[in-house]
C-alpha cells in the first residue's frame, strides 16, 4: 500500500549514532527540516552538564542533509562532528530530521 503524499516522517539520532532515512518502493527522500545540536533536555540523555544548552543549532544541517539524502530511496548519516561542524562544544547533541517520501522526478 502506498504511503499518502504529504506524510512527514521524523527521525532522531543521538550524537555518534547513525540515522537511517528510507522510503518505500521508488519514492525518494525530500528533506523538510533538519538540525544538529540540542533543543531539548530530555532527548538523548547524558551527563546533566552536557544537556544544559538547549539553544544549540547548526543552520547548515538542512543543506548538508539535503545534499546527502534528497532524491535517494535510502540515506544513512552518522550524527557527529565528522559530518557536521560542532555548533556547541561540550554539549551532547542529536540530529533531528523531518522528511517526506515523494515520487522521483528529474
Amino acid at each position: 500500500m502506498a504511503m499518502p503524499l504529504g506524510l512527514v516522517r521524523r527521525e532522531l539520532s543521538c550524537e555518534r549514532y547513525r540515522i537511517d532515512l528510507r522510503c518505500p518502493g521508488s519514492d525518494v527522500i525530500l528533506i523538510e527540516s533538519a538540525n544538529y545540536g540540542r533543543t531539548d533536555n530530555h532527548i538523548c540523555d547524558s551527563d546533566p552538564s552536557k544537556m544544559e544548552n538547549v539553544h544549540c543549532y547548526l543552520p547548515e544541517t538542512f543543506k548538508i542533509m539535503s545534499q546527502r539524502c534528497n532524491n535517494r530511496t535510502q540515506c544513512v548519516v552518522v550524527a557527529g562532528d565528522e559530518v557536521f561542524k560542532d555548533p556547541c562544544p561540550g554539549t551532547y547533541k542529536f540530529l533531528e530530521v523531518q522528511y517526506e517520501c515523494v515520487p522521483y522526478s528529474k
